[in-house]
């Protein structure tokens, strides 16, 4: 959280030394957060959602995709932290299809592992 003129001078800073690409995929990057945030607690499904992917989506939409699809993953600092650095891959040059297969792969793990614990 900003909460000094200091920490907005700092992310300012930051900004301005960013290219477009990555100006883009930062601002994703805010939106995918935003959109974590919801004010109704709902049931959360056991099982994947089963989302299609569609044949030309953005690996920022495909984290969106993922995110949903796999409701009963907590969105944690080591999730977040993986899915940026996927995510961070399509800057350098990384095709969409390729950061989405990773990052199918990251939530099917994820969820492997989640009910795993799960189970008694």
């Amino acid at each position: 959280m900003i909460k000094t003129e200091k920490d907005k001078k700092r992310f300012l800073e930051a900004w301005r030394q960013l290219g477009k690409a990555e100006k883009e995929t930062l601002i994703h990057f805010a939106e995918f957060l935003l959109s974590r945030q919801s004010g109704k607690e709902a049931p959360v499904s056991s099982t994947p959602l089963g989302l299609p992917r569609p044949s030309s989506e953005s690996a920022v939409k495909g984290l969106k995709r993922l995110k949903k699809n796999y409701p009963m993953i907590d969105a944690d600092m080591g999730l977040l932290d993986e899915a940026s650095r996927l995510l961070m891959e399509k800057v350098y040059g990384t095709p969409d299809s390729e950061v989405i297969d990773k990052l199918e792969a990251l939530f099917s793990a994820r969820y492997q592992n989640w009910q795993r614990d799960r189970i008694p």
